[in-house]
């Protein structure tokens, strides 16, 4: 079984996957301007509310990845503490590059945003509860979700 480290979410490591949502403390109001890319085949703002009762401790086994076509996703915590993002890059066929994964774990207040198409773990919470509003567009039609079973489990353990 591969074995990957999860280590500190950081902006800078983060960046090619997506967005940190933390606010720098710079301005009053921070634009997140990641958060809303989508192509016309997504014309539906979706707000949902994702609650998870059940907290996971490292290491964790995962088979199976998740990408998002038409839309960004962003997860912003409104209850809770840390989660363990899991991401990958896209192979030459389309499918997750395992070689590339990398796993994070955010602090309690660090939201995210996943670019349209970066493979990644569903919310994995470190902390329960935790409460977390998800924004996305939809298509409205069913392909907003594309699912990818690995060929083998991999593992992310503690960095």
């Amino acid at each position: 079984m591969q074995r990957f480290k999860a280590v500190p979410l950081t902006a800078e490591a983060f960046a090619p996957y997506g967005e940190v949502l933390a606010h720098k403390g710079e301005v009053k109001q921070q634009p997140v301007p990641g958060a809303f890319d989508r192509t016309d085949d997504a014309p539906v703002p979706s707000l949902s509310l994702l609650r998870i009762d059940t907290a996971n401790a490292l290491p964790v086994v995962i088979d199976r990845l998740e990408r998002h076509p038409f839309s960004a996703q962003s997860f912003i915590p409104t209850e809770g503490g840390r989660c363990l993002l899991i991401v990958c890059d896209t192979a030459a066929d389309g499918s997750p590059d395992i070689a590339s994964t990398k796993a994070f774990i955010t602090e309690k207040r660090e939201g995210i945003t996943y670019k349209r198409n970066v493979w990644h773990r569903s919310v994995t919470a470190l902390e329960a509860p935790s409460q977390f509003a998800s924004v996305m567009a939809q298509t409205g039609d069913g392909r907003d979700n594309i699912f990818f079973d690995l060929a083998a489990p991999i593992e992310i353990v503690a960095g």
